[in-house]
Formats: structure tokens, sequence, C-alpha cells
């Protein structure tokens, strides 16, 4: 093996190692379900005993992954386990897209600044649609950029693309936008590929919408429209003005905000644009630069929302990065190699540092709730129960209560009320009317519980 080659298997391994080291390390400190994590793991839950669904939001999707740490007991380190597992999908999901579009060295430092992105890492364990689905849109992408840039013209393989797609949104319906970029992308990156074998792009979009169907049966039976579903979940995400998501994406500090190795590859990785006519840089570039903008527009700003999109930067990044140095003369190569080893191994450490503090940050910034689940759940112990709170799915989770907005007085005759109150904290619910006879039954300076018992007659 050369020299070259020892290299690149040793970043690979390395960049590995520290993607698992980190997702194993949070796994087995079983923080405590963040809301989502709880609102998926209640939903598996209603699966299993044949309940009405209670957010049409949620990715059914997600069901599938959920429902296995269910089935194990409902436990942390159960309902996280698939979610680790597919996190390492992800990664490798990742390096098959930038050994397909630019060779094994991108391959191999595109899963080190992953790994050593602080960011993405944290999500490596935890029980949330994001990196299922970058994982599958990831996919789709490498099938399009090694058909798309293959000549004489694309291979029937192309088709699977489309299963891939239709995964990415049955686990997270904001793929859709994403699923529009990449269609936009290949549309004028590919649009000569495609003309060359239109049946094989045209069979590809039928398997796709089939591949919908189902989704859009559902939506229609539930919502009375086929994309009533989608309008719901965008309808909870609230109206601030469009495009505050991107002002953040783009205004906030890059090395905090996407990770102190990640944060420079990205910015190479706008600037490959440069390289333009090659069709494999265009695609990804108007690949990510279109799930950006495009989730952008959307009210809410989070790095995971955008994970297809700085994955792509990285590895455009990445290959150009390693194309300026490849121009420089052996010794400044040289240099600059071990530099960026350097650089990705203080991240690694600097990650690593970070992902074993968090289960305790985690456990810290609940611990009101933890203290409220532990005083439900002893004065309950088993009975009906209702809870009004402001973390509703952790408590509904961890209490086995019902969690609800609002009780009226007549609910106190078939089942407990609780109310969760967080002094100081915004949007605490009450209780209509304040049913019945109030009664504390935890009294703490960030959290207060109160149960409330029926009148006297």
């Amino acid at each position: 093996m050369s020299d070259s080659r020892r290299t690149i298997a040793i970043v690979r391994r390395a960049g590995l190692a520290a993607w698992l080291a980190g997702a194993l390390a949070v796994w087995l400190a079983a923080p405590p379900l963040g809301h989502d994590e709880a609102q998926y793991a209640i939903a598996a839950r209603d699966v299993l005993a044949g309940e009405p669904v209670r957010w049409l939001y949620l990715s059914v999707g997600m069901d599938a992954i959920a429902l296995p740490g269910v089935l194990a007991g409902g436990g942390e380190l159960a309902l996280r386990l698939v979610p680790m597992a597919i996190g390492l999908a992800f990664v490798l999901a990742a390096a098959r897209l930038a050994r397909g579009a630019f060779g094994e060295a991108a391959a191999a430092w595109t899963i080190a600044v992953l790994a050593a992105s602080f960011p993405i890492a944290r999500r490596a364990a935890e029980l949330l649609s994001d990196l299922p689905a970058a994982a599958c849109l990831l996919a789709a992408a490498a099938l399009l950029v090694t058909e798309l840039a293959r000549e004489p013209a694309p291979r029937r393989r192309l088709l699977l693309a489309a299963p891939c797609l239709a995964a990415a949104f049955y686990l997270r319906y904001g793929s859709a936008l994403a699923i529009a970029a990449i269609g936009g992308a290949a549309l004028v990156a590919g649009w000569r590929a495609l003309l060359r074998r239109p049946w094989i792009a045209l069979a590809a979009i039928a398997l796709l919408a089939l591949l919908l169907v189902p989704h859009l049966l559902a939506s229609s039976a539930a919502t009375g429209s086929a994309l009533g579903v989608l309008r719901t979940s965008s309808d909870v995400l609230g109206a601030p003005p469009p495009g505050r998501a991107l002002a953040t994406y783009v205004t906030a500090n890059p090395l905090l905000y996407y990770g102190p190795v990640a944060a420079p590859a990205m910015l190479a990785g706008l600037a490959a644009i440069r390289r333009g006519r090659d069709r494999r840089v265009l695609l990804l570039w108007l690949m990510a630069v279109g799930d950006i903008v495009a989730v952008g527009m959307m009210p809410i700003p989070q790095a995971r929302y955008i994970f297809f999109g700085i994955v792509l930067l990285v590895i455009l990044g990445v290959d150009e990065l390693g194309r300026w140095t490849s121009a420089c003369r052996p010794p400044v190569r040289r240099a600059l190699g071990r530099g960026a080893a350097a650089a990705v191994a203080l991240a690694w450490l600097g990650a690593a540092i970070a992902l074993y503090r968090l289960p305790g940050l985690r456990r810290e910034s609940m611990a009101g709730t933890l203290a409220a689940v532990a005083a439900i759940r002893d004065d309950a112990r088993g009975a009906p129960c209702e809870v009004i709170a402001r973390h509703t799915t952790q408590l509904q989770w961890y209490t086995g209560c019902v969690a609800v907005y609002a009780a009226e007085l007549e609910t106190l005759a078939r089942r407990r009320v609780y109310l969760v109150h967080e002094p100081g904290r915004p949007d605490q619910p009450e209780p209509a009317g304040r049913p019945g006879v109030p009664r504390a039954i935890l009294a703490r300076p960030e959290v207060t519980v109160t149960r409330y018992d029926p009148p006297p007659p």
C-alpha cells in the first residue's frame, strides 16, 4: 500500500472510530428523551395499541424506527439503538457519495469532518428523523451523481433513487424540500444525460409518484386533501417572516453552528462552483444550496434540518481543499496535510468533550421536569391521570399520564389531574377554570406540581 493510500485508510478508520465512540458514549449515558424523541416514542406506542393518530404531522416512517425500542421496554437505550445504527449508515452514505463523485480521499476526509462536527455528531444516537432522512437523501444523491455524470448515458440503476427519495419523505415530511432541490439540480445539471435516455428519468419520476400514493391517500382520508398533512406540518411551525431560518444559517457563527472543521470545508464547498463545468460539482452544489435555501424559508432554524445540504458542501469542500493542496509543492503539501490532520484531531477532541458533557447538561436542563415526573408517578401509582404542562411529550412518556392543555371539572371524576408549573418560564399552561381543589405534591424553586381533587359535595 502506498503512503497516500495508507494515509487515506488511516483517516477513514480514525473517522469511523471517532464517530462510533461519540455515538456509543451518548447512547450508554442514556440521557432523558428530548421533546421530539418522546413524541416519536408515544406515536409508536399508539400504533402498537391501535390508537388513532394524534399528530398528523409526524412522519409515519419514524414509527418503524421507534417500534423496536418500544417493544423492547421503552427505555432510553432500547429506543436509541436503531437510531444509532442508522447514524452510522448516514456517515457511510455520505462516504459513498463522496467516493463516487471524487474518490477515496474525499470519502475518508468527509467521514473525518463529520465525526469532528459536534452539531452533527451529537445526533448520532438520538431518536430523531434528521439523520435517517438525510441518509436516504445522500443515497439518492449518490445514485444521481454517478449516473448523470456517466458517459454516454445513465443506466437503469437511476431508478433506485426513487425508493431512496420516497424513504426520505416517509421518514421526514420536510424532506419534500430537499427532494425538490434534488430534482431541480438533476434537471439543470443533468438534462443532457437525461435526454439520452429519457425513459429512465420518466420511469424514476413515475416510480416515486407511485410510492407516494399511500401517503396521498392517507392524507386525503385524514384531512380531505392530498396535501393536507404537509400543510399541517407547515402550520405547526408557525408563521414568522419567511427567510428567518436562512438568515440564521448565513449569519450564525459558523464555527459554533456547523463545527470548527465543517465550516471551512463548507466555505470551500461554496467556492467549488468555480468548477461548475464538472457535472458532478454542479449537481452537488445545486442540491446543497437548493436544500439550504428551501429549508431556510421555513420559520424555525436548526442545523439538523439542513444536514443534507451541510454534508454536500462538506464533500465539495474536502475535494476542493484537496485540489488546492495537490497544486502545491511537495513540502508545502505535506505541511498542509499535517495541519489538516491536526485540526481534525483537535476538533475530534473538542467534540468528544462536548459529547461527554451532553448527557449531564440534558439532565440538568430537565431537572425540573424529571422531578415532576417522579412526584406524579409516586402520587398516581398507575391510576389514570392527565397532566397539564409545558413539556407535554416528555411528561406523558415518563409518567404514563395523558398530556393535555386544559382539564375540565368533570375530568376529575374519571382521572387525576396534575398541573406542572415552571416559574419564570414562558407559555405556562393553566387549568380551565381552575377545576377542583388544588393540593400541592411538589414545591421546588424551579417547578411545582399541583393535583386537583374533586370539590366536596
